[in-house]
């Protein structure tokens, strides 16, 4: 059945009562499986042990069976001393990483997107190497359009996630573009300003494209136009004012950064500060269009 129409709707189908069978929290994309828990003592490791060991009893039922040495376990923890704990299933002790790759993001166990933005900007910059060797002619529409098509996409999938708040990691992205801005252009003279190249280009900064893609996505949240719920503590009753509008959303007071500058916090900041016109726009690509015009706001 692999590359079957009804093939992805089949594999559904046959994965659909997995989460019934366990406790921990399960989350399924094709044939990506992710189970989660928060763990604050160590006797709780049992749930998710024996949520491992319930898996191996299905998968029996369902003639199928996991493979031990594609499995990985990622612990996230801020703690200095975090909880030791290990995992097995089919009788092999799972591997511990402090980084894994899921669906595309890379996860660490601080938190941190140091890794993610260092893998994708290598990425990003053998792609751009690539395209200048291979694309001969100087014509810049011909040159941006390979830019916009092969590279960009690679810097901004999924930015809503891993979205970067410190300076260094937010000039590692940009600059690719800006080299790729240079080659657009064909002016690589150290004398001529970067900044005036994006500006003849009509280009913004990868960061304002990220707080636009936000909010876009905020927008989808809050119109049902994606299956993402409001955290209950982001609905709190908000008193309507001059200074606020309907569609304002509590601000959850975060002390740690890679908490505040998550997405939520973060965007909910920016979208309580556009006017009642901006958030009551229902339609998607006005909507769009309207906030890209929303000056950065910078953390």
């Amino acid at each position: 059945m692999v590359g079957s129409v009804l093939g992805p709707i089949l594999f559904l189908i046959y994965l659909n009562d997995l989460p019934e069978h366990v406790k921990s929290q399960v989350r399924l994309f094709a044939d990506d499986t992710a189970l989660y828990l928060s763990l604050n003592k160590l006797e709780q490791q049992n749930t998710l042990q024996t949520d491992l060991d319930n898996l191996h009893t299905w998968e029996l039922s369902w003639n199928m069976e996991f493979n031990p040495s594609k499995c990985q376990v990622i612990q996230i923890s801020r703690s200095r001393k975090p909880l030791q704990t290990s995992y097995t299933l089919h009788g092999q002790t799972l591997q511990t990483t402090t980084d894994a790759k899921y669906l595309g993001i890379t996860l660490t166990n601080k938190l941190t997107w140091d890794t993610h933005v260092n893998n994708i900007t290598n990425k990003a910059n053998k792609t751009l190497g690539f395209i200048k060797r291979n694309i001969k002619t100087r014509h810049t529409q011909t040159r941006e359009t390979a830019y916009k098509t092969l590279v960009r996409p690679q810097l901004e999938y999924a930015s809503c996630v891993w979205d970067p708040y410190t300076k260094d990691l937010t000039d590692e992205v940009e600059r690719i573009q800006r080299r790729a801005a240079r080659w657009c252009l064909n002016n690589f003279s150290l004398q001529s300003s970067v900044s005036d190249m994006l500006d003849k280009l009509e280009w913004q900064t990868l960061q304002h494209r990220r707080q636009t893609a936000r909010l876009v996505m905020f927008h989808k949240i809050v119109y049902a136009l994606v299956a993402i719920p409001i955290p209950d503590h982001y609905q709190l009753p908000v008193r309507t004012s001059s200074r606020n509008h309907q569609h304002h959303y509590y601000q959850v007071y975060t002390p740690r950064d890679y908490y505040k500058f998550s997405f939520f916090p973060r965007t909910i900041a920016i979208w309580n500060s556009l006017p009642c016109t901006t958030v009551s726009i229902q339609n998607l690509d006005n909507f769009r269009s309207t906030v890209s015009k929303v000056p950065l706001i910078c953390p």
